[in-house]
């Protein structure tokens, strides 16, 4: 652990997935998934669509090409699809998250900060490309959240990185580089299989798209948990800006470091976090149709599918919450003898809002 190397049949993933450029939100943890349930989830990505034949479904329509990048971009679009609506799909965007994470070759922390954005990105963007025309509403809202969140947090995680005044994040990034390069990668592959489980309704909803003969109430939950993906989504962001520009200001002073308690944080003492979770299971609702109401799914096709959607949304719980117990501690340790500290503490919530 101490190396950031996977235990054998775990699965090391971040305390916070930007831990390393964001300190003070904790430091990683494992996730102890056996690895027969992660070969599983890879298993249930697919089977569904790998099964058709044998099943005596329709084979799935080819995709047609959104929009022709030059150079061969037709060709691209067309091989994602295929990719993306068959057999391939959980693997397809391990990869996508793996060829994101080969930033940690540079600074160890980017594959819990910059390649998770990159990575949502990606693999939203992906989806984009390959759903097959005339595009479903509802998916197209689904990955252009996906990759809006993506696209969000790389941005601000560059700019507080590279650009933000007086914040020396190579000093705090280069003292994480403990494990040599090339051994990174076992933590590299494990944590793209994980975005690819996070982002795995997502992968559903386009092979399950548009929904044919389900109902306004089944469709209705898929565009309900679009809506809340996208306030989790807002939330962060302006939770993210109101504690960054808080401290921006603080360092300008030269005044020393203080608990941020405005905004969204003067409900929610670790409003960000909040904001990540509610996005998540925004996503994890919007493809939950294409789990349970999908036309011809067989049953054991969708106990697989949710087994792999499940692993994902309960990771992500799992590192934020124990990021925030951790953080919790911290704070207790650093503000616990002021006054003030203790009025807040008592006046809020840690994470769901305190009114």
């Amino acid at each position: 652990r101490s190396a950031g190397y996977p235990v054998p049949g775990r699965l090391l993933a971040p305390a916070s997935l930007r831990t390393a450029s964001q300190p003070s939100r904790g430091t990683p943890t494992t996730i102890m998934l056996p690895r027969s349930l992660l070969l599983l989830s890879l298993a249930s990505a697919d089977a569904f669509a790998a099964a058709r034949p044998h099943l005596g479904l329709p084979p799935r329509p080819a995709a047609r090409p959104v929009h022709v990048l030059r150079g061969g971009g037709a060709a691209l679009q067309a091989s994602l699809a295929g990719a993306l609506a068959g057999g391939m799909a959980l693997p397809t965007a391990t990869g996508i998250a793996a060829a994101c994470g080969t930033l940690c070759y540079i600074r160890q922390a980017y594959i819990f900060s910059l390649s998770y954005g990159l990575s949502m990105l990606g693999i939203g963007g992906a989806v984009l490309l390959a759903a097959p025309a005339p595009r479903s509403p509802l998916l197209a809202a689904h990955a252009g959240l996906v990759a809006a969140y993506g696209a969000r947090l790389f941005a601000f995680l560059l700019w507080r990185q590279k650009f933000q005044p007086a914040y020396d994040g190579e000093a705090r990034l280069k003292p994480l580089d403990k494990t040599p390069r090339l051994q990174r990668t076992p933590i590299l592959l494990s944590t793209a299989l994980f975005y690819s489980l996070l982002a795995s309704p997502l992968l559903f909803h386009l092979q399950a798209a548009p929904l044919a003969g389900a109902s306004a109430a089944v469709a209705g939950v898929s565009a309900a948990g679009a809506a809340v993906a996208a306030a989790g989504l807002v939330y962060e962001a302006v939770a993210d800006q109101q504690k960054s520009r808080f401290k921006m200001a603080l360092r300008a002073g030269g005044a020393k470091d203080r608990l941020y308690m405005g905004g969204l944080y003067a409900q929610s003492r670790h409003a960000n976090y909040l904001g990540e979770l509610v996005f998540w299971t925004g996503s994890f609702l919007a493809g939950a149709p294409s789990i349970a109401a999908a036309a011809g799914l067989p049953l054991w096709a969708r106990a697989l599918r949710l087994v792999a959607a499940s692993l994902g949304l309960a990771g992500i719980f799992f590192i934020m919450t124990s990021a925030t117990k951790r953080l919790e501690g911290k704070q207790r340790e650093k503000y616990g003898a002021e006054a003030e500290y203790a009025e807040y503490h008592a006046s809020t919530n840690a994470l769901l809002p305190k009114f």
